[in-house]
Parts: C-alpha cells; sequence; structure tokens
C-alpha cells in the first residue's frame, strides 16, 4: 500500500488487517485491477499524480463501502475455493 494515498493506505491496512498474507496480496491485486487509477506504481517522495490524470475521488466512506464490498467478494471467492478441495 506504499503507493496508494496516505488516508487510503490507512484504510486498506484497517480493511485487511485480519486477512494472511497471500489473502491480502490477492485482494490488493483485485484492488488494483479495479481501481488502477489508485495505484502509482510510485512510493514515498517520488509518489505525485501526472498531469491528466486526476486519482479517483472518492469520500472516506465511499471507500470504506468499496472496501467493504471487495473484501466481501473476495471473501465468497475463497470460501467457494475451500469448498471445492
Amino acid at each position: 500500500t506504499e503507493d496508494v494515498p496516505g488516508p487510503l493506505a490507512e484504510l486498506i491496512r484497517e480493511a485487511t488487517s485480519g486477512l494472511t498474507g497471500p489473502e491480502r496480496e490477492v485482494f490488493l491485486r483485485r484492488l488494483r485491477k479495479e481501481h488502477p487509477g489508485l495505484f502509482s506504481g510510485k512510493s514515498g517522495e517520488e509518489r505525485h499524480q501526472p498531469p491528466g490524470e486526476p486519482a479517483e475521488e472518492l469520500s472516506e466512506e465511499e471507500w470504506r463501502e468499496e472496501l467493504t464490498r471487495l473484501l466481501k467478494e473476495q471473501a465468497n471467492r475463497f470460501m467457494a475455493a475451500a469448498a471445492g478441495l
């Protein structure tokens, strides 16, 4: 999450705190796929939004809802995969 803006990175850390390492990686890959503009690919001081590519503008509450939705969907996928074992 080092390539995500500060407040949103904290929301992601909070939302994924109960996941295992592999589960968290899968979730972050899915988040990158669904919200590619959110991840700059840079970290620390290098992080800047390129001109003409505005960051996704959602409120904190909207991000909480989106992260919750994605986590629920991912949990359902994990459960379906586990049931198939």
